[in-house]
């Protein structure tokens, strides 16, 4: 998805926006690409200058494209998308497996608690 090194030349020098997207049409002819912009002009990232696949993003706090992305994670201070969404979903589920398992030990303690102090008054 990265221009040759020719068109980027030429697309950087170009000042109309028409011929520009001519440049990235002739670039992204073999690429398999369904989703342009609302006008149907082909996606392009300036600061990565790429041209975006589908699904394709660009996180400002990473500062790359990624794909398929869902969101920026500060817990992981990573990017969630298609190469670490099924490492996030783990993530997700063994935390929340710990705080039932803390739960559940610390379930009887606390029962006790609430127990015992309200006999003694």
């Amino acid at each position: 998805f990265c221009l040759p090194k020719a068109e980027k030349e030429r697309y950087e020098r170009e000042e109309m926006p028409d011929a520009q997207q001519e440049i990235l049409k002739n670039a992204a002819r073999e690429l398999p690409m369904y989703t342009r912009t609302a006008s149907g002009a082909i996606r392009y990232c300036d600061p990565c200058q790429v041209i975006k696949p589908d699904r394709c993003h660009h996180c400002s706090t990473c500062d790359q494209c990624v794909l398929k992305m869902d969101h920026h994670c500060p817990w992981v201070n990573n990017c969630v998308g298609f190469s670490n969404y099924k490492f996030f979903v783990l993530f997700l589920a063994y935390s929340m497996l710990y705080c039932v398992f803390i739960a559940a030990t610390v379930l009887q303690y606390f029962i006790k608690f609430w127990t015992v102090s309200t006999h003694a008054h």
